[in-house]
């Protein structure tokens, strides 16, 4: 019997032994193998590889090549080690920065059109999204300045730079044609929707019915596939939920205002997530004091699960009252599952599945609360909630990130 004649199921048996990048290179053989790449998604395969860390290049967004490292432990130490590197991919990659991963996709963005589109680089398959422009109507100032107004005050950012400044991170429900995605835009980071099919953007839920706090602004989202929605959280520690359409508005917890939210020295970024049913908040924090000789650094992370509210009565001889809370407990416990979070979406992942992450820990990437280019620092590593210590994976750079990096899972789907 011929290679090219194999049967299709035990093509499929081998497949499952492979890694994607070996899986990938399997398909190209010949014609009747390419077929196992398409066969092994569709009976529901799962390759999964520890996550791979997408590094910038040294030409920026001027080239045809995605550079990713795996992740690995040596000596209970994470490094990277296996260099994964796509080219001849410039139709999909050039002059597009990435706004955040999503379950094997990336999401991309370019500057002038501000079209973002889902690209898979294993497979190169890609999904068109509406334009951006179509959500925030920008005049044209003199000198070539975009123009942004705001509560009647005007804001100018030049055509090259307003892209990485208006724009902080695109979050997918799911990575097909009919997934809702969420965009974190603006300057006091407003929430907008749209789906590949819709023509436009449609502004998503605000914060005016519930905030107290002019410098309220959302930080992080995160779908819930359990009850399909959306949870979002702002620097306050609020969390509303809605649905695909933007519509059923829940509050799930009120602000909670951080007397040390933010400092001259002190950055905190906030994230959200799912884990076992369980509502996390992830608070990192970030020393960004300016007579640092090194980079802005993660020096501690915390996380708190919800507690719903509860009602309590109280009963005494002449009336009777109740009162409901809810609060966030700290937790330093994962169990088995470790956290991704930087400007990737945020997600979980447990290491018998990914065996190149360590448990209990959280992985973070560079990521800055203004992300203008120039001013964004190497800052990747884990903290190991174990022992309450960061292990930083990469070494500062004698230049700053940009595109900032993110984690990336890989996927044939």
């Amino acid at each position: 019997m011929a290679w090219s004649d194999l049967p299709i199921d035990l093509l499929c048996c081998i497949s499952s032994h492979l890694s994607i990048v070996d899986l990938v290179r399997l398909s190209v053989v010949c014609t009747s193998w390419s077929s196992t790449l398409d066969n092994y998604a569709l009976l529901g395969f799962q390759c999964r590889s520890s996550p791979w860390l997408l590094l910038s290049n040294d030409v920026e967004e001027a080239s045809d090549t995605l550079t990713f490292h795996e992740l690995t432990i040596e000596r209970e130490e994470a490094i990277l080690s296996f260099h994964h590197r796509f080219s001849s991919i410039g139709s999909y990659t050039y002059g597009r920065r990435y706004f955040g991963s999503k379950d094997g996709w990336l999401v991309t963005l370019d500057k002038i059109d501000l079209q973002p589109r889902l690209f898979n680089p294993v497979t190169k398959a890609e999904i068109s999204l509406p334009s951006l422009l179509t959500l925030i109507e920008p005049q044209y100032a003199p000198d070539s300045y975009i123009r942004i107004s705001v509560n009647e005050i005007f804001f100018d950012f030049t055509t090259d730079k307003f892209r990485d400044i208006y724009f902080h991170k695109i979050i997918v429900s799911s990575n097909d044609s009919s997934g809702t995605v969420v965009v974190i835009f603006g300057i006091r980071k407003a929430l907008a929707l749209a789906s590949s099919e819709d023509p436009t953007w449609v502004l998503g839920p605000t914060l005016s019915p519930y905030n107290i706090e002019n410098e309220e602004q959302f930080e992080d989202v995160f779908f819930h596939e359990d009850d399909q929605r959306f949870y979002a959280i702002t620097n306050f520690s609020m969390v509303l939920a809605f649905d695909l359409n933007g519509q059923n508005v829940e509050l799930i917890c009120p602000n909670m205002p951080n007397p040390y939210q933010r400092s001259l020295n002190i950055d905190y970024m906030y994230y959200i997530a799912f884990l076992s049913g369980t509502l996390l908040r992830i608070e990192r924090v970030i020393d960004i004091s300016p007579s640092r000789h090194l980079n802005a650094r993660t020096v501690d992370i915390s996380i708190f699960k919800f507690v719903p509210a509860v009602v309590i009565s109280s009963a005494s001889s002449s009336s009777s009252s109740s009162s409901s809370y809810s609060q966030w407990i700290p937790i330093n416990e994962l169990g088995e599952y470790s956290l991704f979070v930087g400007c990737n979406q945020t997600f979980s992942l447990h290491h018998m599945v990914a065996t190149g992450i360590k448990p209990n820990c959280i992985y973070f990437t560079d990521h800055s609360s203004s992300m203008f280019p120039g001013y964004v620092d190497c800052d990747v590593g884990l903290f190991d909630l174990s022992n309450d210590l960061i292990q930083y994976i990469l070494h500062p750079y004698s230049r700053t990130n940009w595109p900032p990096s993110i984690w990336f899972t890989p996927s044939i789907s």
